[in-house]
C-alpha cells in the first residue's frame, strides 16, 4: 500500500541477497541480476544502484532548476561509489561531480544548492559524512584517503 499522497509507489523485492535477482513487483516487469562488487559474479551490485539513483535523480533535478530559471539544461553528473571496510562492516563513499558547461560559478553554486534541497535521492545522502557533491570543469577520478 502506498503512503498517503504518494505520487509514485513501487515495491522492489530481493529474495536471495547478492545472488540471483531483484525485481519490481507488478506489471513493470523489471528484473535485474544482482551480485556483489566483492566477488567475481555476473549482475549489478548495490554500488552501481546507488550511483544510478543519484546520477539520474540529481541531474534531472539540476535540469529542472535550470529550466525554472530560464537557463540551458546542460548539466552532467558523474557519481563515483566506493566500498570500504570499516569497524563494523562496510561503508560506501559517494562522490558526485557536477558539470555546468554554460553557468557561471555563482549560478552553478545556487543551482546546486537548490537541487540538493529538492532531489529526493540527494536529500537521503547529502548530510552523510561519506557523501560529497562538487562542481567541476571536467570529470575526473576522485582519489581521497578515507581510511579508518
Amino acid at each position: 500500500m502506498a503512503v498517503e499522497g504518494s505520487l509514485y509507489h513501487t515495491r522492489v523485492v530481493n529474495e536471495n541477497g547478492l545472488v540471483g535477482q531483484s525485481f519490481v513487483e507488478g506489471n513493470e516487469g523489471l528484473s535485474i541480476g544482482v551480485s556483489s562488487s566483492l566477488i567475481k559474479a555476473a549482475g549489478a551490485n548495490p554500488e552501481q544502484f546507488v550511483g544510478f539513483a543519484l546520477s539520474t535523480c540529481f541531474n534531472a533535478t539540476l535540469r529542472l532548476v535550470e529550466q525554472q530559471r530560464g537557463l540551458a539544461q546542460d548539466t552532467e553528473v558523474l557519481t563515483q561509489v566506493d566500498i570500504l571496510k570499516d569497524t563494523l562492516g562496510y561503508k560506501f563513499i559517494v562522490a558526485a561531480q557536477v558539470m555546468f558547461p554554460n553557468a557561471n560559478e555563482v549560478d552553478a553554486q545556487s543551482i546546486l544548492a537548490d537541487a540538493l534541497n529538492q532531489c529526493p535521492v540527494a536529500k537521503l545522502l547529502k548530510d552523510n559524512d561519506n557523501v560529497n557533491f562538487r562542481i567541476v570543469d571536467k570529470f575526473g577520478d576522485i582519489s581521497t584517503n578515507y581510511g579508518e
